[in-house]
């Protein structure tokens, strides 16, 4: 009578049998302490409110975020109006310039120009607004300002990202552009215009998703990376 047995596992079969079970629960341990940690990528405080806007040479934006560019441009335009109402020039002899950061390859004065409020669009020029379309991430954003910021001779900028974005990149921007001989002063403020709440990001899947993943590259720029 033949019975049947069921064919055993070689033993490297079941060496990496066990270390993918190893390795899926310590992946299960890190994303668990990971949602109770990464709320730290919003413990920060912007450097300046909308109330009182330092004098600046330029505004950096950086691409990629909903609202983003339309919120810098009307930070833009309070300088702008706030320098029509005083004898003394801002930002050395003006209204600062409006720096776009990684905004791609396709991108130009027309297409950026339809995010702006019609307000903005009334007084806004072309050679106000610089378009930077060579960087892809926010080490290349940093890498690619020093440049326009030593040509320019700029030496305050103001930072604005989403609040998500705003700790990494400003450790990012902070060992870039401030941390060397001619550092550039930085200030930063933050876009609050993103699809769910800072303070409620557990509440959504779109907020727990991104948050997750800002917090694995805060951890990574925070503790790895050398700024080099």
């Amino acid at each position: 009578m033949y019975l049947y047995q069921k064919p055993r596992l070689s033993r490297i079969s079941a060496f990496l049998l066990r270390a993918w079970m190893a390795l899926g629960g310590v992946f299960a341990v890190f994303i668990v302490l990971a949602f109770f940690l990464a709320g730290e990528i919003y413990d920060y405080q912007d450097s300046v409110a909308r109330g009182g806007l330092p004098p600046v040479d330029a505004i950096v934006c950086l691409a990629g975020g909903r609202g983003r560019i339309s919120l810098a441009a009307d930070v833009w335009l309070q300088y702008w109006e706030t320098a029509q109402t005083q004898s003394v020039p801002q930002s050395r002899g003006g209204v600062p310039t409006l720096y776009l950061a990684g905004m791609g390859p396709q991108s130009h004065w027309g297409q950026v120009a339809k995010q702006f409020r019609s307000q903005v669009q009334k007084v806004i020029l072309p050679e106000n607004v610089l378009i930077e379309n060579e960087s892809s991430n926010t080490v290349a954003n940093a890498v690619w300002l020093a440049d326009y910021a030593k040509k320019h001779q700029w030496r305050h900028i103001l930072l604005m990202t989403s609040t998500y974005h705003m700790k990494r990149a400003q450790l990012i921007f902070q060992r870039v552009l401030v941390n060397r001989p001619d550092g550039i002063e930085l200030d930063t403020l933050s876009v609050f215009q993103d699809p769910f709440s800072a303070y409620h990001w557990r509440h959504e899947s779109i907020g727990v998703r991104v948050t997750l993943l800002e917090y694995v590259k805060w951890l990574y720029y925070s503790l790895i990376w050398s700024g080099d």
